[in-house]
């Protein structure tokens, strides 16, 4: 039995304005807007309705934003439309002078970035979070 929710909800608690969507969810606090993929792949179906969500909310909040963060630590697989998604972002969040960062990336999709030169549009953070700091 699944519990039914709204695909798209807004919340507000200490301070953070946050949405969830059918495939991410995406928070705004202190100029930083985070997108947590949700989900293990970002494809065709799901590229679009992240790209959508996202880019309204960077309209949103227009000159707000600071910084974007997309996190991607759910995610195990991205094709060529989910690397375009993250170019659509990131442009959309330049022109806000807002740089855009990329967390959580499995040590395959970090080097499938690396392969790719997008360490040259996105800072790529370390995934800490998955596998520790080396001793």
């Amino acid at each position: 039995m699944t519990e039914k929710t709204p695909m798209n909800r807004t919340s507000q608690n200490n301070g953070t304005n946050s949405r969830r969507s059918l495939f991410v969810d995406i928070s705004y606090s202190k100029g930083v807007l985070s997108a947590c993929i949700v989900g293990h792949r970002v494809g065709e179906r799901e590229a679009p309705v992240i790209a959508n969500a996202i880019n309204a909310q960077l309209k949103k909040y227009g000159k707000k934003v600071s910084s974007l963060i997309l996190d991607f630590n759910e995610v195990q697989f991205i094709s060529s439309l989910g690397l375009g998604m993250c170019i659509d972002v990131r442009n959309t969040a330049e022109q806000f002078d807002a740089p855009t960062s990329i967390a959580g990336l499995t040590c395959n999709l970090n080097e499938l970035f690396l392969m790719m030169r997008l360490d040259r549009l996105f800072t790529i953070e370390p995934n800490t979070a998955k596998y520790g700091s080396a001793a």
